[in-house]
């Protein structure tokens, strides 16, 4: 597995905007594809990052997140997308891909459910109200009596 495979979601996002905002303050080579590198951070001195592309689990950053533990952070991803800008930019378009077709995903979904909806008997269309205002969360019960002027009648 790469660095982005074995780290989360959040840690390859903020990886991603520490990269972009040029937080990798330096960066070296000390062996084939395992680097060094300073990442600024919370921390008033820059993270000390130690970057291994082939086996990222042997990557190692001082910070308080991975410190000691072998999880890769994101100060580890931003020296990845240093290292392999190719990669920042693949990560990107593939988020941003993937992103129109959740969108697009949701918006056939959509469609379905109007045409559904508007499909209804007036009876089921009673039930699934009455269904989703007693046994959906408190606040949608009391955001539908409210809106309708209902707490007056009590």
């Amino acid at each position: 597995m790469g660095v982005l495979e074995c780290a989360s979601g959040a840690s390859v996002w903020r990886g991603y905007d520490y990269y972009k905002e040029n937080k990798v303050v330096s960066l070296e080579e000390i062996e084939t594809n395992i680097f060094t590198a300073k990442v600024s951070g919370n921390s008033s001195e820059p993270y000390s990052v130690e970057l291994h592309i082939d086996h990222p689990r042997k990557s190692k950053c001082n910070c308080p997140h991975a410190d000691g533990k072998r999880i890769i952070c994101k100060h580890l991803v931003a020296a990845y997308f240093t290292v392999l800008p190719e990669e920042a930019d693949k990560f990107y378009a593939e988020a941003l891909a993937y992103q129109e077709e959740e969108e697009k995903r949701q918006d056939e979904l959509s469609d379905k459910v109007c045409h559904y909806v508007w499909h209804m008997k007036k009876s089921e269309l009673q039930d699934a109200l009455l269904q989703l205002l007693f046994e959906g969360p408190e606040w949608q019960f009391d955001r539908f009596v409210r809106k309708n002027g209902l707490q007056d009648d009590w």
